[in-house]
């Protein structure tokens, strides 16, 4: 299966995807209910980003949830399995 990665550049920490991700399993908005956590220091601005091995990549779905409601477009699937969150 391919990856979800994120673009660090891109993203804004705004966690739409969690919100997009929890609905997926839970038909709810309940960020802690999906595979994906976001975490920024507000202090720094570093983002902390984790797509567990609980992520399915929304397989009835057309394209990943977390992917189609990035705002910033920084998600995307990767061809590449290896390849998680890329370097900043």
């Amino acid at each position: 299966m391919n990856r979800i990665v994120r673009n660090p550049k891109a993203c804004y920490g705004c966690r739409a995807c969690e919100l997009a991700c929890s609905f997926h399993f839970l038909k709810r908005f309940s960020p802690a209910g999906g595979a994906i956590y976001v975490r920024k220091d507000h202090r720094t601005g570093d983002i902390e980003w984790t797509l567990s091995q609980r992520c399915d990549q929304c397989g009835e779905e057309a394209q990943p949830l977390c992917i189609r409601y990035c705002t910033y477009g920084a998600l995307q699937v990767s061809k590449k399995r290896e390849q998680r969150d890329e370097a900043s």
